[in-house]
């Protein structure tokens, strides 16, 4: 349970930031660097109790329908591609001739004046498309990702855990029961985690909810990871996935 409520806090103080602060690069107030400060990022983890669930509200960094793919070859290149045009068709506009239909992101713009993410002519929006990547030393380790708008940052951070603190390989850092962290203090769980440790979370503060049968909110994860002499291939079975060699 502490490793599980340190991570629910650390993603509900990034989402704050996020939902705050991150809109077309070229319309931030507050620029990545500045979210990204080691100092800043220390003076924000400080916040988190380690007994208490809590409600974070933006910081104030210091001035200065998804498809995913990874693909790797023998030369040691490796790619992490994700595509989305969610609520089933994107903007319904399709090429004519073609059959692609167009993206649909403008609504991840908000009307708020002022806000950085404000809608406004040859701006990009804030969305939640986040091809993963880990290099050592400069060298490719891991090409992954993970499909399901606000899950995927979430998604990462749990698998990433869990092989980093936890020795667990690919397919079992995919396979293990994830939690969402929805809206304040909700938080949403597959039906695999122990009660014991639902239990101490909902302790601590957090509203916790198992959802049993909709796997669909918890994403699909796809991970290649490179070995000495090859990759291995993991694919999530909570949607249509699939890890292919050749």
């Amino acid at each position: 349970a502490d490793s599980v409520h340190l991570q629910i806090e650390a993603v509900k103080l990034a989402f704050a930031d996020a939902r705050a602060f991150v809109a077309d690069p070229k319309a931030m107030d507050v620029k990545p660097a500045q979210l990204l400060d080691p100092d800043y990022l220390k003076s924000r983890s400080r916040l988190i109790d380690v007994k208490r669930a809590q409600d974070f509200g933006a910081g104030s960094p210091p001035k200065g329908g998804t498809v995913y793919l990874t693909a790797a070859d023998a030369s040691g290149m490796m790619v992490s591609m994700i595509q989305s045009n969610f609520m089933g068709f994107g903007s319904g506009v399709v090429v004519p001739g073609t059959g692609i239909s167009l993206q649909n992101r403008g609504s991840g713009f908000v009307l708020a004046p002022g806000h950085p993410n404000q809608v406004a002519p040859g701006k990009r929006p804030f969305h939640t498309i986040i091809p993963g990547f880990v290099a050592r030393n400069g060298a490719p380790v891991m090409s992954f990702g993970l499909m399901g708008g606000s899950m995927q940052p979430q998604g990462h951070t749990q698998m990433l855990v869990r092989m980093a603190d936890y020795g667990q390989g690919p397919q079992g850092a995919i396979d293990g029961p994830r939690f969402r962290v929805v809206n304040g203090l909700e938080i949403t769980f597959e039906d695999e985690w122990p009660e014991a440790t639902i239990a101490e979370l909902a302790a601590r503060g957090h509203k916790v909810m198992k959802l049993p049968e909709d796997y669909n909110a918890f994403g699909c994860a796809q991970i290649a990871y490179r070995l000495e002499d090859g990759y291995l291939a993991a694919s999530d079975a909570r949607r249509d996935s699939l890890p292919v060699g050749f």
